[in-house]
């Protein structure tokens, strides 16, 4: 039945290519997500995937294995577009953590860990001045030195310094607070 409809395919049937599509798409994602555990890799990767095969019809080799040949082809493009991503994002700490044996309730229970984590973070930084917040904005996302910072602020880079130690003592403290009541 599949081999029939990637030759449909192959011999340019859109019903066969969106059927194609209708058939595979969850256990794709499914597969995607065990393997980046980032969705929207995943959906992104999945959607081009079938944009390659549709523009590509014409060129594609006959296969027996569909579901097989949709797997392998999944998990490449992933990995491939994983590779790409920027070192040091929020998107990154999900996609390069590449977890092919996971089942995938255990993903989706690791992606909802990672959100709570992300909101105890946000209350605890809330805990700051709004100086401090543009301080720890520039110094670990900006990634600018304590004498930029202190250029940029009209300050001594000793009270940069100092307002970073505070900023991150005050965040400890609380998330360590948050952390004892979960």
């Amino acid at each position: 039945m599949e081999d029939q409809l990637w030759e449909s395919i192959r011999d340019n049937d859109q019903a066969a290519f969106t059927s194609l599509y209708k058939d595979y798409y969850q256990l794709l994602f499914a597969e995607g997500f065990r393997t980046c555990g980032n969705k929207d890799l995943v959906k992104d990767c999945i959607h081009e995937l079938f944009l390659e095969i549709w523009y590509n019809r014409h060129k594609l080799a006959p296969v027996q294995h569909v579901g097989a040949y949709l797997k392998t082809y999944l998990r490449r493009k992933i990995l491939k577009e994983a590779g790409k991503l920027p070192q040091h994002t929020t998107a990154d700490i999900e996609t390069h953590v590449i977890e092919t044996e996971r089942p995938y309730d255990e993903l989706l229970i690791l992606l909802q860990s990672r959100k709570e984590v992300a909101e105890k973070v946000r209350r605890a930084i809330q805990q700051l001045s709004p100086r401090q917040i543009e301080i720890i904005r520039m110094k670990f996302f900006e990634n600018k030195s304590y004498d930029e910072i202190s250029s940029l602020t009209s300050t001594t880079p000793r009270t940069i310094y100092n307002q970073v130690h505070n900023s991150l003592k005050i965040l400890r403290r609380y998330l360590s607070i948050l952390l004892f009541f979960c």
